[in-house]
């Protein structure tokens, strides 16, 4: 890709708010970006956006609104996914994030754990032999990739980490398979439940109210409900210890006979309908 340009970035299609990447030599005189070290950034850049969107709540695709074929130049807007409507809300609040860790060090509002950390590795993936520069369509001047941002984006992260406990507990309620049952032990009452969405995860679930003892009877090998304690470990989605305070059995009546379900799946390979849809309903 030439870099044909004059003045830096090309002028930015101002029609909806979107965010843009320029990437040049460092050295002004070298005709041509190298294609591998431009798509490598632009990689980086887009995964940063993406995380960012997915953990701001909005389920978003990015569309490209402006390529330039004269220099390394790409600009993008989030769309709606179903919808298609712009999104410049993401736009307008990665653009004044990244400014304000430029200018503090600290994590910004609206910048969770894993957005920042999908930032640093963007802004620490610039070579030493290119200058990359990212922008706001409404912002006049786009922002340099500098050492000074890339360590005041570390020290954001750093703060961000330090803040979130190792382990954390929190009250609520968790569905899965009763899977088996590890103790009937008055003093460490215990049990496994399998997570539908895991299936390698199970949680370890103990409890001291002996009246429980009946629900889980009920419920064995069948879906059932707790809610108490859960107790996570840090960056992950699902906890690996509950203290049980209620369960709840939840019905083993099909919604639909495995007939009616027969021929609207598509099955993996090996395995035949009845098979898979009673693994469905077992959530196995």
């Amino acid at each position: 890709m030439a870099n044909g340009t004059k003045s830096g970035a090309p002028k930015a299609r101002r029609t909806q708010p979107a965010l843009s990447l320029l990437v040049r030599p460092a050295d002004r005189g070298t005709e041509n970006v190298d294609a591998e070290q431009f798509f490598s950034v632009a990689e980086r850049w887009l995964r940063s956006l993406q995380v960012f969107a997915r953990e701001s709540g909005q389920h978003a695709a990015w569309e490209i609104v402006a390529l330039e074929k004269s220099s390394a130049f790409v600009q993008v807007r989030p769309v709606d996914v179903h919808s298609r409507r712009p999104l410049p809300t993401l736009v307008r609040k990665w653009d004044a994030g990244l400014r304000e860790v430029k200018r503090t060090g600290h994590p910004p509002e609206g910048f969770t754990t894993g957005a920042l950390k999908a930032l640093d590795e963007f802004v620490h993936c610039v070579p030493c032999d290119a200058v990359v520069s990212v922008g706001n369509a409404a912002k006049k001047r786009p922002l340099a990739i500098t050492a000074e941002i890339q360590r005041r984006v570390e020290q954001a992260v750093a703060e961000a980490v330090s803040a979130v406990p190792r382990e954390y507990s929190v009250r609520g309620a968790l569905r899965g398979r009763l899977a088996v049952l590890d103790s009937w032990n008055p003093e460490e009452r215990s049990f496994r439940l399998q997570l539908p969405l895991a299936q390698s995860k199970a949680v370890r679930c103990t409890y001291r109210d002996e009246t429980l003892v009946t629900a889980l009877g009920s419920g064995f090998e069948g879906m059932i409900e707790i809610d108490g304690l859960l107790h996570y470990r840090r960056d992950e989605v699902w906890p690996h210890r509950a203290e049980v305070g209620g369960i709840r059995v939840l019905s083993r009546q099909q919604a639909a006979s495995l007939r009616d379900l027969v021929g609207l799946l598509h099955l993996p390979d090996g395995q035949d309908s009845v098979a898979y849809v009673r693994g469905l309903r077992d959530a196995e």
